[in-house]
């Protein structure tokens, strides 16, 4: 196993967009679905974050266990992608910022996630996580397929909530919808996390040694998944919606113009180019990052320092210059607040 930096460890298993973004990233799916399976131990000596990963086209498995690409891994930023995401925990307890809110997911729960939310997993608690990732052209022939079910869906005896979700979410032009499924097993009923084990360990296996008609035995567990997770006598289902006004859409457009320009954008320029007050966008950047505009832009500026620090050999005065600082003190003061070591200690730390 390699120990790969954060950027090439992602870039093996998706097409990836805005990755120097710390706001949101994009991730596109170059196969029809995928599985994923992340791990996460830091009760050992030797903490580490593992990934495996299993498509019709590529194999692969991925290990971090050195502290500086660990402490990366942990500030990895928002992202969505173009694809549907199961995410069934299977070992220990998940936290998942989806948007502005953390959930916590324990052994045996899981959400699914359309193409619009913006989130990542928080490396606050050890687990091992299922992900079945499925292209939304992969669902749509799926769904729309004559043979999706042998009986009418009104006869086969479940609930096909999942199946709904998934195809209008597939199906819409244009869907601007942030919304999610989130499940958890009914009361006492342990079978349901073991089948819904099994499956993810069938898909994993199918996918690793196929044989012919292997893509139809697939397609039909992906099926039975979904189904599993719609009947209510294995899980509670309920859908979420995340409403976001004018403020957020702000508050984006306002975000990428400090990560285009590195943070260096004064209050007026930003209330020129977004027609906005000043005061206004102060007050909507407290409110969804508990910063004011100045402090907001600064980490911008201090991230592109750091970049710059660990991935080039200008010197500190040229770091400083680039990014328009006018007064080396004052850029000296914000950098040691937050690292605590000068910009020459930070490099000879860090940089690998």
């Amino acid at each position: 196993m390699n120990n790969p930096s954060i950027d090439t460890l992602k870039s093996n298993y998706f097409e990836i967009q805005n990755l120097d973004s710390h706001f949101n990233q994009y991730y596109h799916l170059t196969s029809l679905y995928s599985a994923v399976i992340e791990t996460y131990r830091s009760d050992l000596e030797k903490p580490y974050f593992k990934i495996s990963y299993f498509s019709p086209e590529n194999i692969g498995h991925s290990l971090i266990d050195e502290g500086t690409l660990l402490c990366r891994m942990a500030d990895r930023p928002l992202h969505q992608h173009d694809f549907f995401e199961l995410m069934f925990v299977l070992q220990g307890e998940a936290v998942v910022k989806i948007e502005d809110t953390e959930r916590v997911y324990p052994s045996g729960t899981g959400c699914i996630v359309n193409c619009n939310l913006r989130h990542v997993e928080l490396l606050s608690n050890d687990f091992q996580i299922f992900f079945l990732n499925l292209s939304k052209s992969y669902l749509l022939s799926l769904f729309h397929s004559d043979n999706i079910f042998h009986l009418p869906p009104q006869e086969s005896g479940q609930a096909v909530s999942v199946f709904r979700f998934l195809d209008q979410n597939a199906s819409a032009a244009g869907n601007v919808e942030k919304e999610y499924l989130d499940f958890f097993p009914s009361y006492n009923n342990l079978s349901s996390y073991q089948k819904l084990y099994q499956f993810s360990e069938e898909i994993v296996k199918e996918t690793l040694s196929p044989q012919v008609g292997s893509s139809f035995y697939i397609s039909f567990l992906v099926c039975r998944m979904l189904d599993l997770i719609s009947d209510p006598e294995h899980f509670h289902l309920s859908k979420v919606q995340i409403d976001y006004g004018n403020d957020f859409l702000i508050f984006t457009r306002l975000t990428h113009l400090l990560e285009e320009s590195d943070g260096r954008l004064s209050r007026h320029e930003l209330s020129d180019a977004l027609s906005y007050s000043g005061d206004y966008l102060n007050r909507i950047t407290k409110k969804y990052t508990g910063m004011t505009l100045f402090e907001y832009g600064t980490a911008f500026s201090l991230r592109k320092a750091e970049q710059y620090l660990l991935k080039t050999n200008y010197s500190v005065s040229e770091i400083i210059s680039r990014l328009n600082f006018t007064n080396k003190s004052h850029f000296y003061k914000l950098f040691f607040s937050k690292h605590h070591v000068t910009p020459k200690e930070y490099r000879s730390k860090y940089r690998v």
